[in-house]
């Protein structure tokens, strides 16, 4: 009986010194340090302007932020105070964003966060300006979607709603979920 307590005790000790010791969770921590290393970045940059031109050497859209700081290993610029201003050629429209921050995807896909406004610079339309807090914008196809609230200004009227798919070359805006409509009466002079 003395004889199996002291193999029993003798094995509860080195598992016991096993578990403090931990040899297989160092391990598996330097393979994590690995995977979660910070990716340092290539440039950080304050005051850039970023201007992209058609082939025909028309300006299509432009991205100004305070600061910029690109990664091209992981294909990814962080900014600070974006404003993205897109001209579209089919309809001659041009629409400018502001954001307190965002990230540009390898140069296709520009993802901006809170105090979002979409404003339509072009004179005499309809919608003036759209706010949200999130916001993704494919710069090749020219759209714009959240699953975000979303508040849209127009002439007369303002439309409250959930989430939104904006197509600009099409001119159309899709609201996910409709919530209330305003409507005001503009006075006659």
């Amino acid at each position: 009986m003395n004889r199996q307590l002291g193999w029993i005790l003798a094995i509860l000790f080195l598992l016991g010194a096993l578990l403090i010791w931990r040899p297989f969770d160092q391990a598996e921590d330097a393979g994590d340090s690995d995977l979660f290393q910070e990716v340092p970045p290539d440039f950080i940059a304050e005051g850039l302007r970023t201007r992209v031109y058609n082939a025909d050497g028309e300006l299509i859209h432009r991205i100004n932020a305070t600061k910029m700081t690109h990664y091209s290993p992981i294909g990814l610029t962080e900014l600070m105070a974006p404003q993205y201003q897109v001209r579209v050629a089919e309809n001659q429209s041009e629409w400018q964003v502001v954001a307190e921050q965002g990230s540009f995807y390898d140069d296709k896909t520009l993802v901006l966060e809170r105090d979002i406004v979409i404003t339509h610079m072009t004179d005499n339309d309809y919608l003036e300006r759209v706010e949200t807090n999130y916001l993704t914008i494919d710069t090749l196809a020219e759209t714009m979607i959240t699953d975000e609230p979303v508040t849209i200004y127009g002439r007369n009227f303002l439309v409250r709603g959930n989430g939104m798919i904006a197509d600009l070359n099409a001119e159309t805006l899709e609201l996910n979920e409709h919530v209330q409509t305003t409507y005001t009466r503009t006075q006659q002079p």
